[in-house]
């Protein structure tokens, strides 16, 4: 199992015939270059102490990291597991360099919750009112507009007023809620000693959105860093067949 699958197997078939068109080495200071024989893909890997630059035709990524096991950085790469999400913390420029809008992870989160809400026992007509104000809306392609139409949904929602004194009272919108204290309970008319808190008490909003995971890496760092293990494992063969 690898993360982003599509992506290794496009990078798998652009460099079935990869051939190393350039080899220089002295020490941890390397440049590597591959080029794959009947395609323009090519991928090229520079190393110096804590340091590897990946280039080629999908773009360049300088991913600098210390520690006593990266000096040399084919060592932190080789035989590893290829996780673009996590790799992407040691860029240089920072992981949100590469990050992108995932309007698909945005749907199933969205979905996901409301499969749970549901199961709860959710207000009746929330699958369709979630379908209609949110998942067929041709805004979802926007991360601003889908955020804002999530943090806005609300369905079946009630609000109490309750004050401090006893006296309390349900209403069917967050406005009336809060004017409550105003116009129906004026505690400036009372004693002074009152106050008014508003609280949901039923139906559905979504909850913690700020805190959901909507981001990918873009496609051509998730494509580099497949490339590069398999680079990597290319320079380790050569390297055992000139030990031979």
């Amino acid at each position: 199992m690898t993360d982003y699958p599509e992506i290794a197997a496009h990078v798998a078939r652009d460099v079935k015939d990869g051939k190393l068109v350039e080899f220089r080495e002295d020490g941890l200071y390397r440049h590597v270059e591959f080029k794959a024989q009947q395609g323009w893909s090519r991928i090229i890997l520079v190393t110096w102490p804590y340091n590897l630059l990946v280039a080629g035709s999908h773009g360049s990524y300088h991913f600098e990291r210390f520690g006593p096991d990266t000096e040399d950085m084919f060592d932190w790469l080789r035989g590893i597991r290829v996780e673009p999400d996590r790799w992407a913390s040691k860029l240089v420029n920072g992981a949100d360099s590469v990050r992108e809008y995932d309007q698909k992870r945005l749907v199933d989160q969205v979905k996901a919750e409301v499969a749970e809400a549901v199961k709860d026992g959710a207000p009746r007509g929330l699958r369709a009112a979630v379908r209609e104000q949110i998942l067929e809306s041709d805004r979802l392609h926007s991360r601003d507009w889908a955020m804002q139409m999530v943090y806005d949904f609300e369905h079946g929602v009630t609000y109490r007023s309750e004050c401090s004194c006893g006296a309390s009272k349900d209403h069917a919108d967050q406005n009336s809620a809060y004017t409550w204290e105003f116009y129906k309970h004026p505690v400036q008319r009372l004693d002074g000693e009152h106050e008014v808190k508003v609280r949901e008490i039923g139906g559905f909003a979504f909850s913690d959105v700020g805190d959901w995971a909507l981001d990918k890496v873009n496609y051509h760092f998730a494509y580099q860093c497949h490339a590069a293990s398999w680079a990597i494992a290319q320079y380790d063969a050569a390297r055992k067949q000139v030990a031979a």
